[in-house]
C-alpha cells in the first residue's frame, strides 16, 4: 500500500530562489530555481513574484534574461493571461524566451508556479542568441568552437487529422524537431538530451516509444540521447505530446558520450530508446545530464512497488551510480527536478534526498506528475558537473 507522508506543518522555506554557478574557461553557467515569496497570493501575483525572484537571482549573479539558454515553468493550471507576454515584459525581452511552461503542479501546497533557468555568460557578452520565432523558441551558444542549441516547446504540426494516433503525432513531433535542427545546420545525431511531455502517459507511453524507435531507426542514430519522458502538457496547447531538446555540434575539443547504465541496464533493451545519461566533455569541465531515473532494476523491473520510501532509496542509489560512473558525487549536482505521483510524498522525498547527500541549496523543483508506468511513484532528473 502507498503510504502518505504529507506534513502540513512544514513551512515554506525562507529562500524563494536558489542558484549555483559552474565556472569554466572564459564562461560561466548559472542554474536557478525560483518560486513566489508567498503561497497565499492569487495566481497572477504568485507568477509575478516568481519571475521577480528569478530576475533577482540572475542579477545578483551578474547575469540578465538575455543570458538565458533554457528554462521551465511548472504551473498548477492554465493561466487566464498570456504568460509569455507577462514574463517578457517583466524580463525586458523583446522576443520569445527559450522557456517551456508545463501543467505539472508544484508539490508544495497552495503554490501555483515554480521556475528553473539555465543561463550562460561567455567572454563574448553577445554569446547567447535567442530565436525570433515563438515555436520552437531557440537559443544558441558558441563555446570552444562548438555550437550548443536549445529548442523548446516543439510540437506536432497544427492541422493534422483529428483522428491521428498518439504514435503518429509523436512521430510528427520528432520530424518537426529534425526539420528545426536541419534548418540550423544540425541533425538529430547531434542531440544530447530530450525532454518529452505526454498527456496520459501511463496509457500513451507505448505509442511514444513506437514513434521514437521508428524515427531514431530512420536517423540511424549511433548514440541515443539522454531523455525524460513524463506526464505533462503545454498550457493552452491542443496537443497531447511536446518536446524540448539540447543539441551540440561538437568538434575535437567538445564531444558527447552516452553514459554506462550502471545497475539499471540499458533502457533500450526493454523498449525505451534513450540513454541513462549524456556526458558532455569540453576543455576544463565534464557535464552530466542524467535522464529521468526511477526505482528500476537491471531488467527494467520496478523495485519496491507500492512503497514510496523504498522507491526513493533505489531511485537515489541509481542516480549515485550514474554520478559515480562519471567521477561525480551529489555535491556536484547543479540542478534537479523531481516528479512525484502524489504531493503527499513531498516530505519523504526531502528526507530521501538529504539521506542521499543532495545538498539543500541545489536549485530544484518538486512537482506532481504521472510517470511512464503506474507502479512508479517517483522519478528524478539532474545536471551535474566537475572540473577536468
Amino acid at each position: 500500500m502507498v503510504r502518505s507522508t504529507e506534513d502540513d506543518s512544514r513551512r515554506f522555506p525562507a529562500a524563494s530562489w536558489h542558484a549555483r554557478r559552474c565556472e569554466g574557461e572564459r564562461y560561466c553557467d548559472l542554474f536557478v530555481s525560483a518560486a513566489s515569496a508567498s503561497t497565499h497570493d492569487d495566481e497572477r501575483s504568485q507568477f509575478a513574484s516568481m519571475a521577480s525572484r528569478a530576475l533577482e537571482a540572475l542579477e545578483k549573479q551578474g547575469l540578465s534574461p538575455f543570458n538565458i539558454v533554457c528554462g521551465w515553468i511548472r504551473l498548477a493550471k492554465t493561466p487566464a493571461w498570456d504568460w509569455r507576454k507577462t514574463l517578457a515584459d517583466m524580463f525586458g525581452a523583446s522576443g520569445p524566451l527559450p522557456i517551456t511552461a508545463l501543467l505539472q503542479p508544484p508539490a508544495v501546497p497552495n503554490r501555483y508556479c515554480e521556475m528553473q533557468l539555465h543561463a550562460t555568460r561567455s567572454a563574448r557578452q553577445s554569446g547567447v542568441w535567442h530565436g525570433n520565432v515563438a515555436a520552437p523558441a531557440a537559443a544558441t551558444v558558441l563555446r570552444h568552437g562548438a555550437r550548443h542549441l536549445r529548442l523548446m516547446s516543439i510540437t506536432p504540426r497544427r492541422g493534422l487529422p483529428a483522428e491521428a494516433s498518439l504514435a503518429d503525432l509523436a512521430y510528427d513531433m520528432f520530424a518537426q524537431a529534425g526539420h528545426a535542427l536541419s534548418a540550423r545546420g544540425l541533425a538529430f545525431a547531434d542531440v544530447s538530451r530530450t525532454w518529452i511531455y505526454v498527456q496520459d502517459i501511463e496509457r500513451n507511453y507505448e505509442a511514444l516509444n513506437r514513434a521514437r524507435h521508428r524515427y531514431f531507426a530512420e536517423q540511424k542514430l549511433a548514440r541515443l540521447p539522454a531523455s525524460t519522458g513524463i506526464g505533462g502538457v503545454l498550457p493552452g496547447a491542443p496537443v497531447p505530446v511536446a518536446m524540448d531538446l539540447y543539441a551540440i555540434a561538437g568538434n575535437e575539443a567538445v564531444r558527447v558520450e552516452a553514459v554506462a547504465p550502471g545497475a539499471m541496464g540499458e533502457a533500450s533493451v526493454y523498449g525505451s530508446a534513450f540513454a541513462r545519461g549524456s556526458r558532455i566533455i569540453e576543455p576544463g569541465r565534464t557535464t552530466l545530464y542524467v535522464s529521468g531515473t526511477a526505482s528500476v532494476d537491471a531488467a527494467g523491473g520496478i523495485v519496491a512497488p507500492g512503497d514510496i520510501d523504498g522507491q526513493l532509496v533505489r531511485m537515489f542509489a541509481n542516480v549515485r551510480a550514474l554520478l559515480g560512473g562519471s567521477g561525480m558525487e551529489p555535491h556536484h549536482v547543479l540542478t534537479a527536478t523531481a516528479y512525484l505521483k502524489q504531493a503527499s510524498f513531498r516530505k519523504a522525498y526531502a528526507n530521501a534526498a538529504s539521506a542521499a547527500g543532495l545538498p539543500d541549496d541545489v536549485p530544484s523543483t518538486v512537482v506532481v506528475a504521472d510517470i511512464c508506468r503506474p507502479e512508479w511513484l517517483c522519478e528524478i532528473e539532474l545536471v551535474a558537473a566537475r572540473a577536468a
